[in-house]
């Protein structure tokens, strides 16, 4: 006798054969129990997880002698005909070669005639989403009403190919791909029964190798027997499926993790001196790695029975290792599988892969993490030598003078800025004559105003506008610095690379001279919507009725400009809002005492004495912002870097 293969020798031939699909037998069984047969069903699933053979079930289950019946008896005429194809009242149609309306005009035919030996006559139509657009519509009347003694029961492995008018008149059941625990002890049952010497670690390794099909493990089980009459065990199988060994698999994942290129390589080397496919290689790395991610996650799960034998080393590898990098070796060898499956050489693309990955996560970018994380918490502390420093300079502010208490007590204000500031004529141009033309009286009379008992009966004196000097030219790179702050702070960017690198030649009463090298730059800062940017920024640094003017260096242009740092008078003033501070107590009674003094130097030596006692405080406040943005910018570089070496 023939040898009968052995996915068609044990063949389900009852409900309870067919496994892992309970949930659709028994909803079948209570349909025939009730007499609630329906006249389509669509069956769908993945392949070899017992469509066609639950279809066959279903079909004796109705016609048996005995039946309609949940267990049909398989020894009846009809129930021998059926498993054995021979009905004439079960019609099995492939539709990947029966695919045209011819095919489904002829099926139309044939439903007319009554059944022959049972009560239904069933037609399956395998493959069902193979037909063509007309055919689909030629059957569409047939299976919305047939006739009383047909059903129809459709099974398709793509069941979004099939057209939604066609599903809405089935009854849809979905079956599952089997898992691995029952296609194995269905494996150990079948070789229990044949006499084969089959072990549990091959019948898993088999089931994995099934993909939830349990034809195809038939298949593969049938192949490992093929070969010779002893034990199918591990070593066995996985010679015959071209799979690698368990202790290949440690020792690459263990290599990748810790960056061992010349293991990796040799491993390689000698899986394909073995005849294994490269794709297959990377395939049991993947995984292999895949186990290391749920005995992180799920050390319990079922799925880990395979490594049974070899937990402890499983759990040792865990340890060592991370989830994130787990993550990102599986994501890098995923998309080099991916490579593999399309490359004229995968021999290189795998080797590639286990090298980028290895490259990319091994335990260096660990500790270059953590050197960035410490860089950045160090970003945000100022050293405490600095801080010191600061509370130095707060402390060594001059005290303010008992004569300047005495002027507040006497005039009834409590802050300098009460103080009306001398008044400078608009006349003015020079300084020869603002030194000249005030006499003594008049600084005395207004001082006296000053202290008088009207203004003590007044709460506040009203402050007079005063005109403050024009910035010199080494204050000028100071003042270009703010505003190059202001455009960065208000996300100017564009406008901040353009004009960052210009040179301010002159800053007249409304004029703001800037000095650029190219022409390309001169073209763009003199743009509308550019100087527009740098106009609000001048505004937020010296005051409003500033404009910017761009010039190429070198241009006659701005020579004219730069000769009136020279001429002009150091002293040229413009309108300004009031200075807060006025000026000081010490300063009016200085001039009180001494009336040859011109309020105009009074105040120029109070602007400067205020500047220098804020000047050093400031500098050392400049002084940590740039450190500061030193180390933003640092770090920024490296986490760039970072990220581009994980990209690639």
């Amino acid at each position: 006798m023939a040898y009968i293969a052995l996915y068609r020798k044990w063949r389900p031939k009852l409900f309870e054969d067919v496994v892992g699909q309970r949930h659709i037998t028994e909803t079948l069984q209570q349909a025939i129990k009730n007499d609630k047969v329906a006249h389509a069903y669509l069956f769908s699933g993945p392949r070899g997880t017992g469509k066609t053979s639950t279809a066959k079930i279903f079909a004796k289950a109705v016609n048996c002698v005995h039946g309609p019946t949940l267990r049909p008896c398989n020894e009846c005429p009809v129930c021998r005909h059926i498993t054995s194809g021979e009905s004439l009242d079960v019609v099995e149609i492939d539709a990947a070669s029966n695919r045209s309306i011819e095919d489904i005009r002829q099926l139309r035919e044939t439903v007319k005639f009554m059944p022959t030996e049972g009560d239904k006559k069933i037609y399956i139509i395998d493959e069902v989403h193979m037909l063509t657009t007309e055919a689909f519509n030629a059957l569409l009347k047939t299976l919305e009403e047939p006739p009383s003694h047909v059903i129809f029961i459709l099974a398709t492995t793509e069941p979004e190919r099939i057209p939604m008018t066609i599903l809405s008149r089935c009854q849809r059941y979905e079956f599952r791909r089997i898992t691995s625990h029952d296609i194995g002890e269905r494996l150990m049952y079948i070789a229990s029964q044949e006499h084969i010497a089959l072990t549990e670690g091959a019948a898993h390794i088999i089931a994995v190798q099934a993909d939830g099909g349990m034809r195809d493990a038939l298949s593969l089980l049938d192949q490992c027997i093929g070969n010779g009459g002893g034990t199918v065990d591990e070593v066995l199988v996985r010679q015959l499926l071209g799979l690698v060994g368990k202790d290949w698999l440690f020792m690459m994942t263990t290599a990748l993790f810790h960056r061992h290129n010349d293991i990796l390589i040799k491993g390689v080397d000698e899986i394909i001196a073995m005849g294994k496919e490269p794709q297959v290689l990377l395939t049991e790395i993947i995984a292999h790695l895949r186990a290391v991610m749920l005995y992180k996650a799920a050390p319990g799960s079922d799925t880990l029975a395979a490594y049974a034998d070899s937990e402890k080393e499983l759990q040792e590898q865990a340890a060592t290792v991370s989830a994130g990098q787990v993550f990102a070796v599986l994501n890098i060898l995923q998309e080099a599988l991916l490579r593999v499956k399309t490359s004229p050489l995968p021999r290189i693309a795998v080797e590639a892969g286990l090298l980028m990955a290895a490259r990319t996560y091994s335990h260096e970018g660990e500790d270059l993490t953590k050197r960035v994380k410490a860089l950045e918490e160090r970003a945000y502390t100022v050293p405490q030598d600095i801080m010191d420093r600061i509370v130095q300079l707060e402390q060594g502010q001059p005290p303010v003078s008992a004569a300047a208490m005495q002027v507040r007590s006497a005039s009834g204000c409590s802050t300098r800025s009460e103080i009306p500031a001398p008044v400078i004529p608009a006349a003015q141009s020079t300084i020869a004559e603002s030194v000249t033309e005030p006499p003594e009286a008049e600084a005395v009379t207004t001082i006296a105003t000053a202290v008088s008992p009207e203004a003590a009966d007044m709460c506040e004196v009203p402050t007079v506008k005063k005109r403050r000097t024009r910035p010199e030219k080494a204050e000028y790179a100071i003042i270009w610095n703010k505003v190059c702050t202001v455009l960065d702070k208000d996300r100017k960017k564009a406008v901040l690379s353009c004009v960052r690198n210009g040179r301010v030649a002159y800053i007249g009463e409304t004029e703001f001279i800037l000095a650029l090298k190219t022409e390309f730059m001169v073209t763009r800062a003199n743009r509308e919507d550019y100087y527009a940017c740098v106009d609000a920024a001048l505004a937020q640094v010296l005051g409003k009725g500033y404009h910017m003017h761009s010039y190429l260096e070198g241009d006659a242009e701005l020579a004219e400009y730069e000769k009136k740092n020279d001429i002009l008078p150091a002293m040229m003033t413009r309108p300004v809002s009031p200075d807060p501070l006025g000026v000081p107590a010490e300063t009016v009674l200085e001039s009180q005492a001494d009336g040859s003094k011109d309020p105009v130097l009074i105040e120029r030596q109070d602007y400067r004495k205020r500047n220098g006692r804020y000047w050093i405080p400031c500098s050392v406040l400049l002084v940590i912002v740039i450190y500061m943005l030193n180390i933003r910018i640092s770090l920024r570089r490296k986490y760039i870097c970072l990220v581009e070496i994980c990209k690639a």
